[in-house]
Parts: C-alpha cells; sequence; structure tokens
C-alpha cells in the first residue's frame, strides 16, 4: 500500500474539514512509528516533563513557507507544575502538529495558538486530566485569508474529579479562506465535580469565507458543571456603523472591531514582549488587506 493511501481524507470523521491526502498525497513521505499520522510524519517526537511545583513557558514557531512541517511533542507536567505554550503558526505551506498533554495533581495547562493557515495547517492538542484539581486553559486564533485553510483540532479528557476547563477560541476567515475548530471534552464517569465551558466564535469577512465548528461533550458523570458554544456571523454593522459616525474611516473602523474581537482570546499573564508580538500580528494581518 502506497503511503498516500494511508493519508487520511474528509471521509474520515475526524478529518472531515481537512483533506490531509488531497494536500499531500503528490509528495515522496516517509512514516515513522506513531499513535497519529501526524506524528508517523514528523521525524521524531520531541519531550518535556515540568518538575513538580516548577513553570515552563515554551514558545513554537511554524513559519515553513514552501515545505511540509510535521511536528510531534508530548508534554508531561508534574503535581502543582504549571505550562504554558504557545504556538505561532505563519507558514504557508502544510503546518502539522500535535502535542499529547499529561497534567498531574494541581496541574496547569495554559496554551494560546496564533494560525494564519497554510495550504493545510492542521495543529492538535490532545490533553489528558489525571490529577485532581487540575486546570486547563485552551485558547486560540485562526486568521485564513484566500487559499490559506486552518484547522484547530483539541480533545481534553477529564479522568479525575474536581478539575476545570476554560476553552476560548475565535477565527475569521477572508474569502477563499477556511477555519475549522473541532473540540471534544470528555468527562470519564468517575470525574465528578468537573468544571468544563468550551466556545467557539468565528467570523466571516466576506462571502466566499468559510468557517466549520464541531464543538462537543461527553459526559459519563452526573455532578459536573459543563456547557458549550458555538457562533460564526459577519462584523456587526451596528458598531461599525458607530464608529464611522464618530468620523473613524472606514477600513480602520473594521481592523479596530475585528482586533477587538480576536485579542480576547489571548490569555493574560504571558510576558509583555509575547503578548505584544501576538497582537503585532493580528494587526499585521488586518492591515495586509484581509478585512
Amino acid at each position: 500500500m502506497s503511503v498516500a493511501a494511508l493519508l487520511p481524507t474528509r471521509r474520515v470523521e475526524a478529518w472531515k474539514y481537512s483533506d490531509l491526502r488531497a494536500a499531500l498525497g503528490h509528495q515522496q513521505l516517509v512514516l515513522r512509528e506513531g499513535r497519529d499520522i501526524i506524528e508517523q510524519l514528523a521525524p521524531g517526537t520531541q519531550r518535556l516533563d515540568v518538575p513538580a511545583g516548577e513553570e515552563r513557558l515554551v514558545v513554537e514557531r511554524m513559519d515553513d513557507a514552501s515545505h511540509l512541517d510535521a511536528r510531534a511533542f508530548e508534554f508531561s507536567v508534574s503535581e502543582g507544575a504549571t505550562l504554558t505554550r504557545v504556538l505561532i503558526q505563519s507558514g504557508a505551506a502544510t503546518p502539522l502538529a500535535i502535542a499529547r498533554v499529561r497534567l498531574a495533581k494541581r496541574a496547569t495547562l495554559r496554551q494560546f495558538i496564533l494560525a494564519e493557515g497554510g495550504k493545510l495547517a492542521r495543529l492538535e492538542t490532545h490533553v489528558d486530566v489525571e490529577g485532581e484539581s487540575a486546570h486547563v486553559e485552551l485558547n486560540g486564533v485562526y486568521m485564513t485569508g484566500a487559499g490559506r485553510h486552518a484547522d484547530l483540532t483539541s480533545i481534553i479528557n477529564h479522568h479525575v474529579a474536581n478539575c476545570e476547563t476554560r476553552q476560548l477560541i475565535k477565527g475569521v476567515a477572508h474569502k477563499g479562506g477556511r477555519g475549522v475548530f473541532q473540540g471534544k471534552i470528555v468527562v470519564a464517569k468517575g470525574a465528578q465535580k468537573t468544571d468544563a465551558r468550551q466556545y467557539h466564535h468565528g467570523m466571516l469577512l466576506q462571502e466566499g469565507a468559510e468557517i466549520f465548528a464541531k464543538p462537543e461533550l461527553m459526559i459519563h458523570a452526573d455532578d459536573v458543571q459543563c456547557a458549550h458554544g458555538n457562533t460564526a456571523g459577519g462584523l456587526d454593522e451596528r458598531a461599525l456603523f458607530y464608529m464611522r459616525s464618530r468620523g473613524v474611516p472606514e477600513m480602520e473602523a473594521r481592523a479596530l472591531l475585528i482586533e477587538s474581537f480576536l485579542v480576547e482570546a489571548i490569555p493574560t499573564g504571558l510576558p509583555e514582549e509575547l503578548h505584544n508580538e501576538l497582537v503585532d500580528r493580528i494587526r499585521a494581518w488586518l492591515a495586509g488587506g484581509a478585512t
């Protein structure tokens, strides 16, 4: 069997909005051992253990504009430790990433993804909450222009009681761009007192833009607080009219409204320089005419 035949297409439920075979089927590929197709395409798996009580900041940049960029990560966050992970994807080729994260008791994961999409960009996060009183904050922003595709997929498994998850994904798509969010939160039978909230909000900037969202909750416990929400629509014309009536030029007003919509997903507490870089990247994308 050829390698191309092993690549998922839209017939595979988990890849229903992202046809990897169409994107890579013409390339010469080598697969290695792995649980997921992205792991099999990556040259190796990068691993990091965060010791008990310590904090780590990991910043990853995917900016290859011409080649397949497949990466696999495994993180283990020990008792009382904190991992803050920021992934910035700007390469226009085929960026693929998968991260598997294990959280011990009172551990914290704070993650933010900024994705500008590519021919096909898919950024996956799998979290196993294995220790009580752990906390997950999984946020992201995607911005897709013509010919760019960004897929943010996540699975958060709550195995134990008294843990919390917060997820906020926001995205915008221009004509010819496609944004995808697939998020699943699974609460096991013994994971009582779980508090999990998942929200996705997409904005279609022009006709011909595409946004697909599939938020899911699978709850097997009966003493939980869980909710999810999903919206997709255009720019608020009333807000735009208000700003224009105050003398703000239309393009500037649109950019300001979109920026305020997106930056809400950037987590607080990041280093100032990193926070400013994320905001500047959003502004640069908007200034590029994608409003």
